[in-house]
């Protein structure tokens, strides 16, 4: 049965809106006081049933219609409108909206093309370790004041198992992107690098030879790099051919353990020098996916997907898909 909201929502606290599904709560907890209601409005959710897990859990529904999200008296307010109003009111995160959507269809398809699947004991493990990481925090900060189905209900306006039913969608969602962009991944060839980046030549320059006399290239990085990359020392995730960055195309063409020269490249009109060091050459598998969903979670547990890598997926795969629409032949008729 769907969730219900009779009147508006009105939170006191940042954060409110924060989904509902995903990452472990390792901030405080906020405990909101009760919902203003304004009982001339209806909100109304509907969460999405689960079905099988299959890739189409990340597609639009098939058969969907311009549902009703609120009313206001005898007003009708339509997932259109809603949208219409969000376009002109911030275009960037309305767009931002269409982007997400156009990466869940890519990770579909491609979950479809090879084959990979995700269990429902998996969904179902990582949904109840969240959900007692999320109660125990509960406990340690409210002392058994505050039960869970009170806190879903006031940070989310939703109801136990209909909170419990999305993070199950979200988090099985969320492997489909993982196992997707890592298993695509294992089947190139790929390379490891760290690299620093800097306005000024002469500084990397001198970075080099310190590095040709022994010193750390992470380090290094670290210190003097002005790349936001430098909080990792300048590592970037094991990448292969098409992966947007300014060092990956002579990154690739480095071998195992050796550094480039300094090199230049323009960021719009800005030109910026860069220099890289190769940690590591990994060749490509092509071993079906069933063979290596054990290696992608344990992976995945131990170093969760990136934006850096959801990025490059996203712009590699959204051009080939657009490049295939381009190379179709004009309509004649």
């Amino acid at each position: 049965m769907a969730a219900r909201l009779h009147g508006i929502l009105i939170y006191c606290a940042a954060g409110a809106s924060t989904a509902c599904t995903s990452a472990p709560h390792r901030q405080p907890l906020v405990l909101l006081p009760q919902p203003i209601v304004l009982p001339v409005v209806q909100v109304r959710q509907e969460p999405r049933p689960l079905g099988t897990f299959g890739p189409d859990i990340l597609l639009p529904e098939p058969q969907a219609k311009d549902a009703e999200v609120a009313r206001v008296g005898d007003l009708v307010l339509l997932q259109s409108h809603a949208f219409s109003r969000l376009l002109s009111a911030d275009p960037k995160l309305a767009l931002l909206a269409i982007d997400l959507l156009v990466f869940d269809v890519l990770v579909a398809q491609h979950a479809r093309q090879f084959g990979i699947a995700i269990a429902k004991e998996r969904v179902r493990e990582l949904a109840t370790r969240e959900a007692a990481q999320l109660q125990a925090q509960l406990q340690a900060e409210f002392q058994g004041k505050m039960e869970l189905a009170d806190y879903v209900w006031r940070i989310f306006g939703m109801r136990l198992e209909d909170w419990q039913r999305t993070m199950e969608l979200r988090i099985a969602q969320r492997l489909y992107q993982g196992y997707v962009i890592r298993y695509l991944a294992l089947r190139e060839d790929r390379v490891q690098v760290r690299f620093m980046s800097h306005k000024d030549r002469a500084v990397l320059t001198d970075v080099r030879e310190k590095i040709l006399q022994g010193a750390d290239f992470g380090t290094l990085a670290l210190k003097l790099s002005d790349d936001p990359q430098r909080r990792d020392a300048g590592l970037l995730p094991p990448f292969g051919k098409g992966f947007p960055h300014p060092v990956a195309e002579l990154a690739l063409q480095l071998d195992k353990g050796k550094m480039s020269e300094v090199f230049a490249r323009k960021n719009g009109e800005v030109e910026r020098f860069y220099l890289v060091y190769c940690l590591d050459r990994i060749p490509g598998r092509d071993l079906p996916f069933v063979q290596v969903r054990d290696e992608i979670d344990r992976e995945l547990e131990q170093k969760p997907l990136t934006s850096t890598e959801t990025n490059a997926y996203t712009l590699r795969w959204r051009a080939a898909s657009e490049a295939k629409i381009d190379d179709k032949p004009a309509d004649k008729r």
